[in-house]
């Protein structure tokens, strides 16, 4: 451990000389176990859509998420489901699969499959109206309330739905900012 302190000391001294800010990256593994993507998904609802089709417009809203499996590199779960217009009430089973997207450079959570029955009026297909949730590939972290000008970049390099969690494969890239130097005194 002391070992550790003195190298990065030196960096931080060596980084303190140049006058530059240096950038230093890592890899690293990160995962969200079953039980806290349920706590974000229980967080994200009561989440509310609208549905148009054949001249319908339904109003529904998800809630009370549970059963939260990892399946074939999917996420799977149990929802409440209601409509507002036509009183419909239902328990659903939405299939959640996370791909990258080339077009928004970022990782996307889109519903694959979701058909629900309206009665005698048919089918409909509530994954054509759900927005794609997007997963932001990279964000920053500021430190100045412990170490004042530390910022700690993360780019998600990778990201997959294992069996047992959704694990994301990332860099992180910590940068100093220089001292601010003092202002010139004008006599």
């Amino acid at each position: 451990m002391n070992r550790w302190l003195r190298a990065a000391g030196c960096c931080a001294a060596l980084t303190s000389l140049s006058g530059a800010a240096t950038a230093l990256a890592e890899s690293a593994v990160m995962s969200v176990d079953k039980a806290t993507a349920l706590g974000f998904l229980r967080a994200a609802s009561p989440y509310t859509f609208e549905a148009a089709t054949a001249g319908l417009r339904e109003r529904f809203t998800f809630s009370n998420p549970r059963e939260l499996r990892f399946e074939q590199g999917a996420i799977r779960l149990k929802v409440d489901c209601r409509g507002e217009t036509l009183g419909v009430s239902a328990v659903l089973e939405p299939t959640l699969t996370i791909q990258f997207d080339h077009r928004q450079n970022a990782f996307v959570a889109r519903v694959q499959s979701l058909p629900a029955t309206l009665g005698g009026l048919g089918t409909i297909h509530l994954d054509r109206f759900i927005q794609p949730v997007i997963i932001p590939s990279s964000f920053s972290n500021t430190f100045d309330e412990g170490i004042p000008g530390l910022t700690m970049s993360t780019v998600i390099r990778d990201l997959k739905v294992l069996e047992d969690r959704i694990e994301a494969k990332v860099d992180l890239v910590f940068r100093k900012a220089a001292p601010a130097r003092p202002a010139a005194v004008s006599r």
